[in-house]
């Protein structure tokens, strides 16, 4: 059960990593925004925080990794269902 509570944080946290290499690679086609050195920055230690849980996990203490990786995994999560809803419920706000 551990096992499987790892890859869903993991996949969370990629697809949070995607989603920011993403708008890296849209703002420097569009030339939008120059002083995106904290979003790079924050895309690569997320790319460590990944790495560094991977390796607890097959390697070390597997309870360990699977704790670690969803701490960023779980607001990335509920941000994700909170937008969901959004284009679910689709709310009026006048």
């Amino acid at each position: 059960m551990k096992s499987i509570l790892f890859y869903v944080a993991t996949v969370v946290n990629i697809i949070g990593i995607l989603v920011a290499v993403y708008f890296l690679i849209t703002d420097y086609i569009k030339k939008s925004s120059s002083k995106n050195s904290s979003l790079l920055l924050v895309t690569m230690l997320m790319v460590g925080w990944v790495a560094l849980c991977s390796y607890l996990h097959f390697v070390r203490a597997s309870s360990l990794g699977t704790s670690l990786a969803w701490i960023p995994a779980t607001p990335l999560l509920l941000y994700g269902l909170f937008i969901l809803l959004f284009i679910i419920l689709k709310p009026d706000m006048k």
